[in-house]
């Protein structure tokens, strides 16, 4: 996995062109915008696509059955994605998330410290949940297949919320109340109910994301 790991950052050496875009486009955000917690998530998600890109590179050319010729395990494989996944993305929310709040004081912005610890939480969760999805979907496709599968989860899952939605005001239900109780929980529930969910996600995502490799030929 050692390997793997040198191998992916390695490969982040050649996105210079990339993280110098994500830079330009975060300091222009928190030069001008007041929406502190969507720069957040939005620079979050951006580190969070190298993942996918580097299963993209390894694809590239049958590299992926080159790859297995060599002693690595297709479980190590999979185990170091998710690992890859969270060591690129967690540095980076820390990061985004310290100047975002920084900024906000520099910039007199009201950004209370609940808006940022759930900018933190939001962005979190969006990004594990776009890796749990996405992933998957990319080892058993591949790197040209997964696009149109992507395009149909993505729309699937906007039909679904919106039907959903529109159901809901039909039936008359008031998501607030829902919104508000949570609002009413304490801390240490909502974050561990967070820890919860992020980490089952991973979890069920890692198992068909194996299963999925498992049964590849390449």
């Amino acid at each position: 996995m050692k390997g793997l790991l040198i191998k992916d950052f390695k490969l982040l050496k050649g996105q210079k062109q990339f993280f110098t875009s994500v830079l330009i486009v975060m300091t222009v955000f928190l030069m001008t915008s007041n929406n502190l917690s969507f720069v957040i998530s939005y620079i979050t998600v951006m580190m969070g696509m190298l993942t996918l890109t580097t299963i993209s590179y390894d694809e590239h050319e049958n590299g992926m059955g080159y790859l297995f010729t060599l002693p690595v395990s297709r479980k190590g494989y999979v185990r170091e994605k998710y690992l890859f996944g969270i060591m690129t993305t967690l540095p980076v929310l820390a990061v985004v998330s310290a100047i975002a709040f920084l900024v906000s004081g520099i910039r007199h912005i009201d950004f209370t410290v609940e808006e940022w610890g759930g900018a933190i939480m939001g962005s979190m969760l969006i990004v594990t949940m776009m890796l749990s999805l996405l992933i998957p979907i990319e080892l058993k496709f591949g790197a040209e297949r997964s696009r149109i599968a992507m395009t149909l989860v993505f729309g699937g899952t906007f039909a679904v919320v919106y039907i959903v939605a529109k159901a809901s005001e039909f039936l008359g239900i008031d998501w607030k109340i829902w919104i508000d109780r949570l609002n009413g929980l304490d801390l240490p529930v909502v974050w561990g109910a967070f820890a919860v969910i992020c980490g089952g996600a991973l979890a069920i995502s890692y198992l068909f994301s194996l299963r999925f490799l498992m049964r590849r030929e390449f």
